[in-house]
């Protein structure tokens, strides 16, 4: 297996076992357990009992831009600013492997600052939702450059965001995951969860830690366990719709709106005492986008209940923002010497949260 990329080989796993295909109504279902989201008939009576959404964000993630796909994504994004009407457009990644063209003037710059430059104008010119944006595994070169700090945290309608992405990163021999933090971060990190230790938290990022599909995925993984305030995990990656309970805890996967079939999104409405989470695909057979009938819960813990609030400005503004300072993303063939310590942490996840959980 070692010549297939750790999100497929993942994917597939997951996928092969019973656990990952048991449909789980709200909380009927107690433990760590994979599930793919429940397909429901109508509203659950758990969200119809939350009420009207105080108010909601849209998540993209993989969406794999290319010179195939310019109009789909803007098809979608005009889904986003006129029928989801959200506050903003969270991207986990992966996203845009088209290159600007050449700058007139200065010095050359490199393909992966070009990258980033398209995406950022293609956003501009086709996206009026704001967006809130950190790289993935692909095409992470020049995010600094571009985009700025690509581990940040900020506030908005009472919750926290902490997104990241890692500092070095190995792509050679065919292998994935093979991604870290460098201490500095690794101290940001522990310093933000401390700061907003009594506010209801969601941790963005691309490769899963839930279940693990980097190397610093099990110590991402012990370091938020210590944090009973972050409720979720909203990931990107694997390019298939899951879900994992672990410790009151909700770790979700998000579908991929470039390579997945079909192509889907999730629009995630908050209320004072649970987030809901929808997803949107696009049926091709009718030439739009549409919500499913599938519902997800996030439930926020008694200490943090209350806190979301409707935002009292139109608009969008981060409030309390922090990060880590832009640096250049690094590409580090010495964690090629650790790919057999990520096997074996995949290998346990997979044992802890999927293949034990029937």
């Amino acid at each position: 297996m070692g010549s297939i990329s750790n999100r497929f080989a993942t994917a597939l796993l997951l996928l092969s076992t019973p656990a990952a295909l048991v449909c789980v109504r709200g909380d009927e279902r107690k433990g760590p357990n994979a599930t793919v989201p429940e397909t429901a008939g109508s509203m659950p009576g758990w969200a119809k009992a939350a009420g009207a959404p105080l108010w909601s964000f849209a998540w993209v993630s993989d969406l794999h831009l290319d010179e195939s796909r310019r109009e789909f994504a803007a098809k979608a994004f005009r889904h986003i600013d006129e029928e989801l009407k959200a506050r903003f457009a969270l991207f986990t990644g992966d996203n845009n492997a088209i290159a600007a063209a050449p700058a007139a003037a200065g010095p050359p710059e490199p393909l992966g600052v070009r990258r980033q430059r398209f995406f950022k104008a293609f956003l501009q010119d086709r996206l009026k939702t704001p967006p809130v944006v950190i790289p993935g595994d692909d095409w992470p070169e020049g995010f600094d450059r571009v985009f700025g700090a690509k581990q940040y945290s900020f506030d908005y309608g009472g919750l926290h965001f902490l997104l990241l992405a890692p500092d070095r990163t190995f792509h050679g021999q065919g292998m994935e995951g093979l991604s870290v933090f460098d201490e500095p971060t690794w101290t940001w990190i522990r310093e933000d969860l401390d700061r907003s230790r009594e506010d209801p938290t969601v941790l963005a990022i691309h490769e899963p830690f839930v279940p693990c599909t980097f190397l610093d995925a099990p110590r991402l993984r012990t370091l938020v366990d210590r944090y009973p305030n972050v409720i979720a995990a909203l990931q990107g990656h694997l390019h298939v719709d899951l879900e994992f309970r672990s410790k009151d805890r909700t770790y979700l996967v998000a579908p991929a709106l470039g390579k997945t079939s079909p192509p889907g999104m999730k629009l995630i409405h908050v209320h004072p005492e649970v987030l809901i989470v929808r997803t949107i695909q696009y049926d091709k057979s009718a030439g739009r986008f549409a919500a499913t009938d599938r519902w997800q819960k996030i439930p926020i813990p008694k200490p943090q209940r209350g806190k979301p609030a409707k935002p009292p400005e139109p608009g969008f503004a981060m409030r309390n923002y922090h990060c880590v300072a832009p640096h250049p993303h690094i590409d580090d063939p010495a964690l090629a010497g650790r790919k057999g310590e990520l096997w074996k942490a995949i290998r346990e996840s997979l044992g802890s949260d999927v293949l034990l959980w029937h």
